[in-house]
């Protein structure tokens, strides 16, 4: 159930109902989290989590605070069912005979409850009721407050969503020089490394063994960037990472963290680096991007990007930031995260098989004058990522994202390499029958690609694939999809019945 709130009543009404639910409980533990830009309260009503809390967060924990800006509200929720019939009456299945029986007719659990504020977000509801996903999330923005309760504190659960509190934090945290990031920092005498990539290339790995030789460090996932006037800073948040057990065995002998458990994935094991806090560092100036790429040369290389692969890299840095933190509908922080790294200068690290290998190069790098950056202000309009066969496009003019599946990212990089419509329709006409309307789309698609500008990309960009892969359409039902993320919403533009 998606509602509106109609005015500021509601809104106080629904948040001094959820305030009133949690004050039932028992005693609360207070702590809190001083992350350098903003200290955050931590008032605790599940006595589990302390010790996770602890794990997860200790370099930042604090027992005692002269201040503090925002606070989390956290408690274990067993019934959020009542908790919603508790805010209306209209969530109410005993009350609400249409509600009950949708649910009887339906044979559905019951709907998760979605309540919307514009002069919050247009997207991120002000206050959500996941009956399916076990969790109710609600935030005062009057008092900045934000309440969190979860129906399983496991550890495994309460990380499912990302790092512990990572997306209340980043509400709390966002100012208008300041913002959560996903990617991972570090750096050695004082040269602080943004890595900027997505999962999967190699970015925790180089970050961890860098650490285990001696970097100062700020975090291999998430931490937060400040700017001031022209120079960026970084400031650590959690004392975790995260290994695949091939890393960690091959880290074991040198590794002196303590495992705390699997994370939600199962692929991954979790440890609290408590005993490095020593090379922790914050206020920590950022002074370049490297952008890393996992490659099967012998040996590690370090090049000044080109215009286009820092596109490559930035947009990786930034969708993988909102995309995590629900933000890809808000320009306004797409177009703050851009200028922030923008005028950085980027270079592309080969990353070889030998571990120890890269971060020697690493050291040896940077303990030399680093190479001049020519080329990279001249970024085109639209910058283009394609990893694992999908393709991510920035709009740098209105910082709007386009989200292509694999099918219509296969044909776009058809077109970039130069293969013409005709040339394509050709080859599409022996997968028509599987879907009658694939023509028109493929028509649609093309008439969007020109008329959004989305073809306008760097004149260095080479396509990874000029040819169709079949494989590609068969796994997307031989369907195009195309989301633009517009403020208030992701829109499919391939859409036969509305056109563009």
């Amino acid at each position: 159930m998606l509602i509106q709130i109609e005015n500021d009543e509601q809104k106080k009404k629904y948040l001094s109902v959820i305030k009133a639910h949690i004050e039932q409980k028992e005693d609360c533990e207070i702590k809190y989290l001083n992350f350098g830009v903003k200290i955050i309260r931590v008032i605790n009503y599940a006595p589990e989590i302390n010790l996770f809390l602890k794990q997860h967060l200790e370099f930042v924990l604090r027992d005692e605070a002269s201040h503090f800006d925002e606070t989390i509200v956290f408690w274990k929720e067993a019934d959020i069912v009542r908790l919603a019939a508790k805010l209306d009456d209209k969530f109410n299945p005993k009350t609400n005979l249409r509600l009950r029986i949708e649910i009887l007719q339906n044979k559905k659990q019951y709907p998760d409850v979605f309540l919307m504020d514009k002069n919050f977000s247009p997207t991120v509801p002000l206050i959500c009721l996941r009956n399916s996903l076990g969790f109710a999330e609600g935030y005062d923005t009057e008092n900045h407050i934000c309440y969190y309760g979860v129906n399983d504190v496991t550890p495994e659960d309460l990380i499912k969503f990302g790092h512990l509190f990572v997306q209340q934090l980043n509400v709390l945290l966002k100012t208008d020089t300041v913002n959560l990031t996903h990617g991972a920092v570090f750096g050695y005498n004082g040269q602080g490394i943004l890595l900027c990539a997505r999962g999967q290339r190699g970015k925790s790995t180089l970050t961890v063994h860098s650490l285990l030789n001696g970097c100062e460090y700020v975090s291999d996932d998430y931490q937060i960037l400040e700017q001031r006037e022209n120079s960026i800073y970084a400031y650590p948040m959690y004392s975790i990472i995260t290994l695949s057990p091939q890393m960690y065995g091959k880290m074991y002998d040198d590794f002196k963290g303590k495992f705390c458990s699997n994370n939600a994935r199962k692929d991954k094991y979790v440890f609290n680096i408590s005993p490095y806090h020593a090379q922790f560092k914050t206020h920590y100036p950022i002074k370049m991007c490297l952008f890393p790429e996992i490659v099967s040369d012998e040996e590690p290389c370090i090049v000044c990007c080109s215009a286009e692969e820092k596109g490559r890299a930035i947009v990786q840095f930034i969708h993988s930031t909102v995309l995590q933190m629900r933000d890809l509908n808000d320009h306004k922080t797409i177009e703050k995260l851009f200028n922030m790294v923008r005028h950085l200068p980027f270079y592309k690290f080969n990353l070889c098989r030998h571990i120890a290998e890269n971060t020697k190069y690493l050291k040896d790098f940077l303990a030399k004058d680093l190479p001049v950056v020519f080329g990279q202000e001249n970024l085109p309009r639209f910058l283009t990522d394609i990893t694992f066969d999908l393709a991510n496009i920035l709009d740098t003019k209105t910082f709007t994202f386009y989200s292509l599946n694999k099918f219509a990212t296969n044909l776009y990089e058809m077109l970039l390499a130069g293969v013409t419509y005709l040339q394509i329709t050709k080859k599409l006409q022996a997968l028509a029958s599987y879907n009658p309307k694939l023509m028109d789309e493929f028509e649609l698609l093309t008439k969007i690609f020109n008329q959004e500008g989305l073809l306008s990309v760097s004149k260095e960009y080479r396509p990874q694939k000029n040819d169709l892969v079949v494989d590609f359409a068969k796994e997307c039902c031989y369907k195009l999809s195309l989301l633009k993320f517009d403020t208030d919403a992701a829109r499919e533009l391939i859409d036969l019945d509305k056109g563009i």
